[in-house]
């Protein structure tokens, strides 16, 4: 795990390498990889491999991911990254994720990332979704 993470280290700009280390991270079976990836999301340079790590957190930890997801939704400075954390949301078990990105639509202060809940959750074709629509129709 060393190895795959020193390459999350080499440097600010993405590379193929640093690509594959993120994946071969996610497939890994080691408890370590979460860790690893929380810190990729959260202290990167690179807003691609933030989002990147976002994306395999979601598919690696799942309900455990939630909260480092949404906590880079609200502290993330690059609205690229916040967009990808929206889509992490989105691949959560829906018991998880819906909610949360209604809270998102909701509240969120940037207009991109309340679209993309909105998106996300128009494909999640789930109750909780129409129902919000509904909510939002009825204004």
């Amino acid at each position: 795990m060393k190895l795959l993470a020193s390459f999350l280290s080499r440097g600010d700009r993405p590379s193929s390498s640093t690509n594959g280390a993120i994946v071969a991270i996610a497939m890994h079976e080691d408890s370590v990889a979460v860790p690893v990836l929380l810190d990729a999301a959260r202290g990167h340079a690179d807003p691609k491999v933030r989002g990147d790590a976002l994306f395999w957190l979601a598919q690696k930890a799942g309900d455990k991911a939630a909260g480092a997801i949404t906590e880079r939704l609200e502290q993330d400075p690059d609205t690229d990254v916040k967009r990808r954390a929206v889509f992490a949301l989105s691949q959560l078990p829906r018991d998880e994720g819906v909610p949360l990105l209604i809270q998102v639509a909701k509240t969120n202060k940037n207009a991109a990332v309340r679209k993309q809940a909105m998106f996300w959750l128009g494909q999640s074709h789930d109750r909780r979704a129409l129902d919000f629509f509904a909510e939002v129709l009825a204004k």
